[in-house]
């Protein structure tokens, strides 16, 4: 039997915890935010209001959302923790991304909190189980939840564990998530960038590589990828097409492609470069494919209505395969 959760605490609530607290909260679960800087969490409010109103607009969500949201979302201060930390199940932690600021927080965590207490760090990349491998008490209750921005639309969330990271906790952080209408995936050992920064660090990796021996132009390695791969992709994974042509081929593939695919292990030169240069990217103004317009915000705006639309096309793919399992 796995652990039930029903209180949840969010600490940290800048873009990434103010969204994840937005998810329980609305998945009925008695969520709570605090953070270490008291106006950050007016500042998470205001955030998660207008969440709330763009996917009302969208067609992805209600008034009972924003209902649910409202009845089971408050806020604390930090100093007003050790009065409710024992009736935390969970503690969704999404502070800086720095082992510091981790481990001081943890440090107080642990203090406070239940011994039962599940401990799930939002890290991009930190081995937190060793920064915190001195303060942890009962480390088998600590777990990786690194989710995706922005978090109330992206469903994949990669759960790690740790050394000592327990089954118990495993399924039920997972249980938890699935709930949420999230789609987990667990990595059994930490390793550096998880599932998908160590995928997309390699193909990244090749497709700079080709750019730098002059095989092909960057936008047509993007077109390229974007126009085979990027369409499948929604519905069916690259283990799946294998399955779908067949072994034999990308297996006898793969025997003539390997030796010739770069093997740099220390970095990207084609991107250090860029890096050395300022070009880094959208907020730049240039990157590895150029240049890019001057109203950042309105570039993003348009990334994410995309980002919905392949959200609910997804949706619809979901819909078509658990209506034809049954």
């Amino acid at each position: 039997m796995s652990k039930e959760i029903k209180n949840i605490l969010v600490t940290g609530v800048g873009v990434m915890g103010s969204s994840i607290a937005q998810v329980f909260a609305a998945n009925g679960y008695k969520t709570t935010m605090t953070d270490i800087k008291p106006e950050s969490l007016e500042s998470a409010e205001k955030r998660i209001h207008a969440n709330i109103e763009g996917l009302k607009k969208e067609g992805l969500a209600d008034e009972s959302y924003a209902e649910a949201v409202a009845k089971n979302l408050s806020a604390i201060r930090m100093d007003e923790l050790p009065g409710q930390a024992e009736t935390f199940d969970l503690v969704a932690e999404a502070v800086y991304e720095d082992p510091k600021v981790k481990h001081d927080i943890y440090e107080k965590l642990v203090t406070l909190c239940r011994q039962d207490c599940i401990f799930a760090s939002d890290t991009s990349a930190m081995d937190i189980f060793s920064v915190t491998k001195d303060i942890m008490v009962k480390p088998e209750r600590l777990v990786i939840a690194h989710w995706f921005n922005p978090p109330h639309l992206m469903k994949l969330i990669e759960i790690v564990r740790g050394p000592e990271t327990s089954d118990e906790t495993t399924l039920a952080t997972r249980n938890l998530l699935e709930k949420c209408g999230k789609k987990p995936v667990v990595l059994n050992k930490y390793m550096p960038g998880f599932i998908v920064n160590r995928m997309s660090t390699v193909i990244c990796r090749e497709l700079l590589y080709m750019a730098d021996q002059g095989w092909a132009s960057p936008q047509d390695l993007e077109t390229a990828l974007m126009y085979t791969d990027g369409l499948r992709w929604s519905f069916e994974g690259p283990l799946e097409l294998v399955d779908f042509v067949g072994l034999k081929i990308p297996m006898a593939v793969a025997g003539v492609v390997l030796p010739t695919l770069c093997n740099d292990t220390d970095c990207i030169p084609y991107g250090d470069r860029l890096v050395a240069e300022g070009k880094t990217g959208v907020r730049a103004g240039e990157g590895i494919l150029g240049t890019y317009p001057s109203d950042v915000e309105g570039y993003i705006a348009k990334r994410n209505r995309r980002i919905i639309r392949m959200y609910k096309l997804m949706n619809e793919f979901e819909k078509e395969d658990e209506e034809e399992a049954q």
